[in-house]
């Protein structure tokens, strides 16, 4: 709904709110998805990340709050048409 011209769904939607990252790492690429957005700032230390067919969006904000992430959409819509295949975006919020 908020990403327009994406295709979006949750871990809790496609059941797998409980793999933990480097399971569904895996999992979204063997299911062709090609961006995972998250807020798990310590992804990119937890997990190798050379070779991944997919991009990985990291929100940094201060709370998780749809309502936050939200106030950075612009940011996040520009990171998705700018992120190759194995790339890892940052994206600060503003009071971050």
């Amino acid at each position: 709904m908020h990403l327009t011209g994406h295709e979006v769904c949750t871990t809790q939607e496609q059941g797998w709110a409980d793999v933990l990252n480097g399971e569904l790492l895996a999992l979204l690429e063997a299911n062709e998805f090609d961006l995972m957005l998250t807020a798990d700032a310590n992804i990119k230390s937890q997990q190798n990340l050379s070779n991944r067919n997919i991009s990985i969006i990291v929100l940094r904000a201060r709370n998780n709050r749809l309502a936050t992430h939200l106030e950075m959409l612009d940011d996040i819509q520009k990171a998705i048409s700018k992120a190759g295949k194995g790339d890892l975006v940052e994206i600060f919020h503003k009071n971050f």
